[in-house]
């Protein structure tokens, strides 16, 4: 059996793919209750890159995404 992913590395990981390329992201309010993490990806232009229910959430994948090193030695 495998064990199931944790759904936030996964978010993770994608983000840091990101950062890795470049890519500036930050934080925007598309709702009452919802944030998200907004990003400009050349091919695709402006895109939103995860949603969460409050902005201290976003914000603590955000800082996560920058404070990760990269795996590229």
């Amino acid at each position: 059996m495998t064990e199931p992913r944790d759904s936030s590395a996964d978010l993770l990981q994608v983000l840091v793919s990101l950062r890795e390329s470049a890519i500036e992201c930050d934080i925007v309010q598309i709702g009452v209750s919802t944030w998200a993490i907004h990003g400009v990806i050349p091919v695709d232009g402006e895109v939103l890159l995860a949603e969460f229910d409050t902005y201290e959430d976003a914000k603590s994948i955000l800082e996560q995404v920058y404070a990760t090193p990269s795996e590229t030695g």
